[in-house]
């Protein structure tokens, strides 16, 4: 057994041939002129294996020669790139199993590299030598002797000399013959790797599917057949392809046996003979394990998530969502060690006594990737952060990531680009509180984000949203302004006159001038005439009264064209400006001032020819209306020769005075009323917009529910359902709007079924748009409904509140059936974190620290474990822990243990208060001599030693601990 830990990442994926033959051989179709050419061209080949080929297993049937003389290359320098050799055996083993014909299957025995290879030859080859049988049918021959490579020859030449001459040429060489009659049953195999003192716990065994596949299914064969497949560890198989090795497993599964199949090259002939199966290097097993023996045992207890056959390499993560390795820095302390600790792209699991550094040690590495997060997330649960700079006056911490950026504790907090998740202790129970919900809902929000198109589509609505919410801000503040407008406008008309007494006077005062009139003796003619003058005369000032108007808007027109000639002018000049500060290359002020002169040229005439255009008509009307003057002064003339009748010529006067003025009034009430109508039109625009933006707020936001409610985001799997519902926040509705109302106000009589008894607002999504549109009227009209504001807040301010956006998502978790708001504090923690591990779809780190806090060891073993053995896959995962399902029953492909000095007796460190060392699951060994306590054991050793959890997982622990 090792007696160091020699791959500090532990588990990683590499491939493992365990098929694989040499020149010494019993059948080989190696190149080279002889034997030592054979060897140093093989030697080469495996040499020249691309670089994830670390384990190999020589097999040369019966005999080891080739095993020993591989190691002697290897004890050589050789075969750097093989981490380890693993010595294969393989016999034919006999059956009938229902076959008229007598049937042989390959069985292989793979020994640890750890046993010697004389104890292979002497405790097991010659162990069975008498267990063997010839083949039926060699009538006169028989058997009873030691397997060596003479003996099979005499023994081949012996069968072969029982043969006709016409069936030689079926038969190979004399070796080939004799090895292939020599028979064995499997029990007496199983026997001896059992019994043997030497042999015992340092053997795995496999059977060929090839020739097991030949056994029939029958009444007679079905139980042999399942029987000799479901003894053995592993099934051996040599495909064309990793699909026919695929459909192979599928097979077996389908059968209901041993399934554990692993795709070795079953090598006869260099790699270079492209044209056969059986050479090097053509093998699809990626095994993820130590490159041991003990590596290879552990794939029997994690064959799902240990072996993969492919071609390419499994598990493959983005470099840079990979930490790499993590240290300590600070060049004068005793407390750690510079030395780095590797981590694993997959699940790293940091186990430790009480205070002995593993939260710190997870802290330091999520302080020095997002110290934002870290002190955001330590408050919302109430812990303070680490303080060493206080010990250590250069105490730094490092990150190096996979693709080489680092990152380190003092660095500047804006710096850090790299993305983890960190989940601190009890963090999960404070997500599981009552008070804890905003945070969960943002925690929601944050993991919803995550997947790409829903952020795309929620970015674009919120930008919606956001538009929908400044138009309604906006118009309130213009509705006001325009109301102000609209009372300064009835005031004016007020100061002007009353229209209806100012409508009866003008009548007076025509009656009192028609009276002069008649005593003036006007003839019926004269009449007439004066009156067909007067309608004449009124038409005439109403047709320049109409030319006056058209004269105003032209007028403004002209203005809106100055202001956007001049408009686009600057914004021309700020574009230029734009584009010149982005332009390193000063292609900006070589191409865009060039164009700058033309372009304000081309924009000016256009709005030149506008402005002429319009001015025309301006000077039109101005013609107009002074020929319109013209023609009112002719009136005056006509009406002369009446007027002269007229005898009392200064009270006639006084009455056209009076008539005019009062008609001008009249003209400017209706002016003014006019106004008055335009303003309250923009008013009711206005109040659309406003009270529409309700309705548009509540469509968008069911749209991004619509979205979220999608079986993509809300089923969640393994149970997980998230519910989503569209509410208003009503604290924040009675804190905004209603705050402002007097208190002592029953809101339910003024604005009626919006309002209960206790004042609250009663939210419904169907009436909701009505309701704000009744509380509105209401506001809108405060002195008239008797609505009585708080000191220095009006209808304005209430309006703001009552439109502003409270709508918010309420989320709610389903699991099995049962709500979330209704579990345990210990399940609804299990539940959150599933959610945090399962419905993320991120790819960076995660850092949680003790997940399993108010947990039972049954709950973990039969739920939490399985969301992280899936979670690791996809992230990698770093877990402080002293629970051993999370250990072991997760299969963690890294364990870190960590040891503070003084905290346990008789655990003491070798040189620092603070050490960490990490390895495989796999890794075991015992060194009591070794210096400090962290050295003395293998992994394996420390997690038993350190961890204890329930009865189903300690009985699922024993199996991978080995126990007995």
């Amino acid at each position: 057994m090792s007696k160091e830990i020699s791959y500090p990442k532990g588990s990683e994926w590499r491939k493992w041939d365990l098929h694989v033959h040499t020149p010494y051989s019993l059948i080989q179709h190696f190149n080279g002129s002889d034997i030592n050419d054979k060897w140093e061209i093989f030697i080469s080949d495996l040499e020249s294996l691309p670089e994830e080929f670390q384990v190999i297993g020589i097999n040369d049937y019966l005999f080891i020669e080739g095993y020993k003389k591989v190691l002697e290359y290897k004890a050589a320098g050789r075969l750097k790139n093989i981490k380890t050799i693993l010595p294969v055996v393989e016999f034919r083993v006999k059956k009938f199993a229902g076959h008229k014909d007598f049937k042989r299957i390959n069985f292989h025995v793979i020994f640890s590299d750890e046993l010697k290879p004389d104890i292979i030859e002497s405790q097991f080859l010659n162990g069975l030598s008498s267990k063997y049988h010839l083949t039926p049918g060699h009538t006169g021959i028989s058997w009873n002797g030691l397997i060596t490579r003479d003996s099979l020859v005499d023994l081949g030449a012996a069968i072969k000399s029982s043969v006709t001459a016409e069936q030689l040429p079926n038969y190979g060489s004399d070796l080939e013959e004799g090895f292939n009659n020599l028979n064995l049953d499997e029990e007496d195999i199983l026997k001896l790797l059992r019994e043997s003192t030497y042999l015992k716990g340092h053997s795995l065994t496999a059977i060929g599917k090839t020739e097991w596949e030949s056994l029939s299914w029958n009444d007679q064969s079905i139980a042999e057949k399942k029987d000799v497949i479901n003894k053995v560890d592993f099934v051996f198989i040599s495909s064309e392809t990793a699909a026919a090795c695929h459909n192979a497993k599928s097979k077996l599964t389908e059968q209901a046996v041993n399934n554990l199949l692993l795709d070795c090259s079953d090598a006869h002939y260099n790699s270079t003979n492209l044209n056969q199966k059986d050479r090097l290097g053509k093998c699809f097993t990626w095994i993820k394990a130590d490159p041991t023996f003990n590596g290879l045992k552990q794939v029997i207890h994690e064959p799902l998530t240990r072996v993969l056959i492919r071609d390419e390499r499994p598990d493959a993560k983005t470099d840079y969502n990979v930490i790499d390795k993590i240290r300590f820095l600070g060049s004068q302390s005793n407390y750690f060690s510079n030395d780095p600790v590797e981590l694993n792209p997959n699940l790293n699991v940091i186990i430790g006594g009480k205070s002995s550094g593993k939260s710190l040690l997870l802290y330091h590495i999520a302080k020095t990737i997002d110290p934002i997060q870290v002190l955001e997330k330590l408050g919302v649960v109430g812990e303070k952060e680490y303080n060493l700079q206080s010990k250590i006056n250069d105490f730094d911490f490092e990150v190096l990531w996979k693709d080489g950026h680092v990152n380190k504790l003092s660095d500047d907090p804006d710096s850090r680009t790299r993305q983890i998740t960190y989940v601190p202790q009890m963090y999960i129970n404070h997500l599981a509180e009552q008070k804890g919900e905003k945070k969960l809902a943002e925690l929601l929000d944050s993991i919803l984000l995550q997947n790409t198109n829903f952020k795309r589509f929620k970015e674009e609505v919120v930008e919606e949203i956001q538009e929908i919410n400044l138009e309604i801000s906006n118009s309130i503040n213009e509705i006001f302004i325009i109301r102000d407008n609209y009372q300064f406008a009835q005031k004016e008309v007020k100061e002007i006159g009353d229209k209806a007494a100012i409508k009866a006077n003008i009548l007076a005062i025509q009656k009192e001038i028609n009276d002069l009139k008649s005593k003036s003796g006007f003839t019926p003619e004269e009449d007439k005439l004066f009156a067909k003058l007067v309608r004449k005369k009124d038409i005439a000032i109403k047709n320049k009264e109409r030319i006056e108007n058209y004269k105003t808007k032209v007028s403004e027109y002209i203005g809106i064209l100055d202001s956007l000639k001049a408009e686009t002018a600057s914004t021309l000049e700020d574009n230029i400006s734009y584009w010149t500060d982005l332009d390193s290359d000063h292609y900006a002020q070589t191409y865009l001032n060039k164009n700058l002169d033309t372009d304000k040229l081309i924009l000016n005439t256009a709005f030149d020819k506008l402005l002429n255009k319009y001015k025309l008509v301006e000077t039109s009307f101005d013609d107009q209306i002074s020929n319109k003057s013209k023609v009112l002064l002719d009136f005056d003339n006509k009406f002369a020769p009446f007027n002269a009748k007229i005898s009392n010529q200064v009270l006639l006067k006084t009455l056209n005075q009076k008539l005019e003025q009062d008609q001008g009034k009249l003209k400017q009430i209706d002016e003014k009323q006019k106004q008055l109508q335009k303003i309250a039109d923009s008013g009711k625009l206005l109040k659309g917009i406003i009270l529409a933006g309700t309705g548009k707020l509540l469509n968008a936001y069911n749209r991004i529910l619509a979205e979220i409610s999608k079986p993509s985001l809300s089923e969640i799997g393994n149970g997980l359902i998230l519910k989503t519902t569209l509410e208003l926040d009503l604290p924040s509705f009675q804190n905004g709007f209603c705050s402002l109302l007097d208190g002592r106000s029953n809101f339910n009589t003024i604005f009626g079924s919006c309002f209960n008894t206790a004042n609250d607002y009663v939210y419904d999504e169907v009436t909701h748009v009505n309701n704000i549109e009744i509380i509105y009227d209401k506001v809108w009209s405060s002195e008239k409904h008797n609505i009585k504001f708080k000191s220095g807040f009006g209808s304005k301010e209430a309006i703001l509140q009552l439109l502003k956006d409270n709508f918010k998502f309420g989320y709610n978790i389903i699991y099995n059936g049962d709500d979330i708001l209704q579990m345990s504090p210990g399940k609804r923690g299990l539940v959150l974190m599933q959610i945090i591990l399962h419905l993320s779809n991120a790819e960076h780190p995660i850092l949680i620290d003790q997940p399993e806090d108010n947990l039972d060891n049954r709950t973990i073993f039969n739920d939490l474990n399985e969301f992280v053995k899936s979670k690791k896959i996809q992230r990698q995962i770093l877990l402080v822990t002293h629970n051993a399902n999370l250990v072991v029953s997760t299969d963690a492909e890294q364990v870190i243990v960590a040891n503070q000095n003084g905290q346990d007796k008789g655990k003491s460190n070798e040189k620092y208060q603070f050490e960490y060392i990490s390895g495989a699951l796999e890794n075991t060994f015992k060194v009591p001599s070794n210096p400090g306590i962290l050295k003395q054991v293998g992994i394996r050793e420390h997690v038993c030693d350190i961890l204890e959890g329930g009865e189903i997982a300690f009985q699922y622990r024993e199996k991978k601990y080995g126990f007995k």
